[in-house]
């Protein structure tokens, strides 16, 4: 039986302090049938660099100009 693809969303902005590990959590699952879809919503930290330098193809990342959660 094929494991289903789960989609995992990260809304942030200027998390550098929290998006390794925030990562690392998912990336350490027993599952390993997802993906990781960060939105970052503008931000003006460290936290774009930080997911830059996690080599994953699962991670897919996204950089908005800082419009608030709702867009």
């Amino acid at each position: 039986m094929e494991e289903v693809l789960v989609s995992v969303i990260i809304p942030t902005y200027n998390r550098e302090k929290l998006i390794l590990r925030s990562l690392t959590s998912i990336l350490n699952q027993s599952y390993k049938n997802f993906e990781v879809i960060i939105v970052d919503d503008g931000s003006t930290d460290n936290t774009e660099k930080i997911i830059q330098e996690i080599i994953d193809k699962r991670i897919k990342y996204y950089k908005t100009n800082n419009q608030g959660a709702n867009a």
